[in-house]
């Protein structure tokens, strides 16, 4: 008898360990992919919105986030760039205009994963500590696109004008890493990258990290301002047609309600909003973060971008006591193509006049 229940004691010790660790295994569902680390709830706790992986990504968290520097490495010639600098040659569209800036293909890591892009280095920028323009392109196709797409033109403008530039390609884009198979990562993920480049410029030392500049295009405005909220920062920002409706409508409002594919954004937005909310993703509830001077460039007749988003933004921003321009262009496109030259120039006179008093 005693041998028995010496047993059963002995087996009792081994086994209840066993049994909490695949019990607690087995309910822990909350298990980041990101991390090895998991999150532990007590029995009487339940489970909320926000704890799932997608939660790094929200704003509240974003500004917790500790944004990391990485090396900014040469990694060739930007062969396509020049062919369309080219073209522009023998349109006569860029008569008097020199190409005596540098330009080279770069890469740089942001959560360990390799972006590439393109960087403009303006005349004896060896000799002084310049200022930095970060450049943010709106949405491309994957086919076709090359490194430097959507930002090169303005870029090359300021670079001629004394100032460093810096495009990113983003995840998925030219010589870039692969983005995130989940389609709302992929999007959520873009500020960090952007956040990660300017840490990195900073460690420039042509490069004066107290006058950096932010330049966008289109979807690129709402991740600049996404940035601008996440980081407090005092960071002179343009934005041409910016899209500032706030997600997930302005997801929503730019697909065909026909296709197949838009079904599934639907349908993986509808899924989002049953576990995460979507208010804590979305910049229209967190514009007193902005500490940043804006300038907005908007075209009358943009079929993508309506005046009345800018306005509303504007009178947001004003009501805030936010330093916040509308410059608004009649008769011009999403890209600004009939005002080009007066809208470039006005952004030149908008980084100088800030880098001044910063």
């Amino acid at each position: 008898m005693k041998k028995f229940l010496l047993i059963t004691l002995i087996v009792i010790i081994i086994a209840t360990p066993i049994y909490f660790y695949l019990n607690s295994n087995f309910n822990n569902k909350n298990i980041s992919p990101k991390s090895s680390q998991k999150i532990n709830f007590n029995e009487s706790e339940k489970i909320t919105k926000n704890v799932g992986f997608l939660a790094q990504y929200n704003f509240e968290n974003l500004k917790k986030r500790k944004n990391t520097a990485s090396k900014i490495n040469n990694i060739g010639k930007t062969l396509l760039v020049d062919e369309a600098r080219k073209t522009l040659v023998k349109r006569g569209d860029l008569v008097g205009k020199s190409f005596d800036f540098e330009t080279q293909a770069i890469s740089y890591e942001s959560n360990g994963k390799k972006i590439s892009g393109m960087m403009n280095l303006p005349v004896g920028y060896k000799n002084n500590k310049s200022p930095v323009i970060i450049m943010i392109r709106g949405f491309a196709e994957s086919e076709g696109y090359y490194i430097g797409s959507g930002t090169w033109r303005a870029a090359d403008e300021l670079a001629r004008n004394g100032f460093v530039t810096v495009s990113l390609d983003f995840l998925g884009f030219g010589l870039s890493d692969s983005e995130s198979k989940d389609i709302l990562e992929a999007r959520f993920e873009k500020p960090m990258s952007v956040m990660d480049l300017i840490e990195s410029v900073k460690n420039l030392n042509f490069v004066d990290s107290n006058k950096i500049g932010i330049w966008a295009h289109s979807n690129g405005g709402q991740i600049a301002i996404s940035v601008l909220e996440a980081t407090g920062k005092k960071y002179p920002t343009v934005l041409w047609a910016p899209m500032t409706n706030p997600f997930p409508q302005s997801v929503l409002d730019m697909i065909d309600d026909e296709s197949e594919a838009s079904l599934k954004v639907k349908q993986k937005i509808e899924d989002f909003e049953k576990e995460y909310d979507s208010k804590l993703y979305s910049i229209d509830n967190f514009y007193s973060w902005i500490e940043s001077p804006i300038l907005i460039h908007q075209g009358t007749e943009d079929v993508w971008c309506k005046v009345e988003w800018q306005q509303a933004l504007v009178s947001k921003l004003m009501g805030l006591g936010k330093d916040i321009r509308l410059d608004i262009e009649n008769g011009n496109d999403h890209n600004l193509k009939q005002s080009w030259d007066k809208v470039i120039k006005l952004d030149i006179d908008f980084f100088n006049k800030n880098f001044m008093v910063l």
